[in-house]
Formats: structure tokens, C-alpha cells, sequence
């Protein structure tokens, strides 16, 4: 009974040793990651970070039931200048205003343009997208909450595609 014991504990430490390497072997940035440039300019303020993020298009998507295409980047470069980004675009295809949720961290602080939304909005912002090869360029022109004017250049090589979500 104790080598049967023995051989049981054996068999699962090499199974958590081979685990843990698959682990170690796995690269830390997901496959749909792509090297993605930002530049900014915000209440006279320039910055520019590029790095490793995100960037998803999905031209057949909905949000509270309308059809919509929907464009996400996600960028946190953790650098003095430009920290993070992270931006969602809903463009509804019966024509109505876009929602756009951009949050922002930079240097000298946080910055946030929530429109289009069922909630409260806070700021302005409109998106001008120039698509190029499987990626593209987004424009976004607007103002942060505080009233700061916004300037913002997303350049992403290529998009990944967006898994649908419940909701």
C-alpha cells in the first residue's frame, strides 16, 4: 500500500512540475497583441507612448440591441509620459452619436471622455477612423471632462477580432 502511495504522489508532483513549466513557457503578452504608437495632446500638453497593447475590431456587433461596429485599444506602456489607454468606440449603423469611453493616464494625471452612453456623459469627443491594410489610424478631437482640449492619434498595425459577450 505505501509504494502504491509513493508512486500516486509521484505521478502528480511531476504533473504539477510539468504544469508549472507550460506556465513559465507561455508568453506574457496574449497572441493579439500588436506594437501600437500613441501620441497626445492634451490642454497644451504633448505626450507619445508606444508599446506593446491591444487592438479589436468587430464590424457586426450591438450594443442595447442596436447594431453597431465596435473598436477597442487597450495600451499601458507604464512609461513617465503617457501610462495608460484604454478606449472603447460603439458606432451604431442607424446613425445615431457614437459611444465613446476613453480613460487616459499620463504623466501629470488621469483623463476621461465618456459619450454616448445611458449614463451621465462627461466630456466630448468624436473619432475619425482611416483604415490602412488589416489596421488603421483613430482620430480622436474632443474635450476631457475637466474642459482640457484633446488630441488623440491611435495607430494599430492590425485588429484583432472581439469574441461576442453576454449583455
Amino acid at each position: 500500500m505505501d509504494r502504491i502511495a509513493v508512486m500516486v504522489v509521484l505521478v502528480l508532483l511531476s504533473a504539477s512540475v510539468r504544469e508549472a513549466a507550460a506556465q513559465r513557457k507561455r508568453p506574457a503578452v496574449p497572441a493579439e497583441s500588436v506594437a501600437i504608437t500613441v501620441t497626445a495632446r492634451i490642454g497644451g500638453k504633448s505626450y507619445r507612448g508606444s508599446g506593446t497593447g491591444s487592438c479589436r475590431y468587430e464590424p457586426e456587433a450591438s450594443i442595447h440591441d442596436v447594431s453597431a461596429s465596435l473598436w477597442t485599444v487597450q495600451y499601458a506602456g507604464g512609461g513617465k509620459s503617457l501610462k495608460q489607454l484604454n478606449l472603447t468606440l460603439w458606432r451604431p449603423k442607424d446613425g445615431s452619436p457614437d459611444q465613446l469611453s476613453l480613460s487616459l493616464e499620463t504623466g501629470s494625471g488621469s483623463h476621461r471622455i465618456e459619450t454616448g452612453g445611458k449614463g451621465k456623459n462627461s466630456g466630448e469627443g468624436s473619432v475619425t477612423i482611416l483604415p490602412s491594410g488589416p489596421g488603421g489610424r483613430l482620430e480622436i478631437s474632443g474635450k476631457e471632462a475637466g474642459g482640457k482640449r484633446v488630441q488623440i492619434t491611435i495607430d494599430c498595425p492590425a485588429f484583432a477580432g472581439i469574441e461576442a459577450g453576454g449583455g
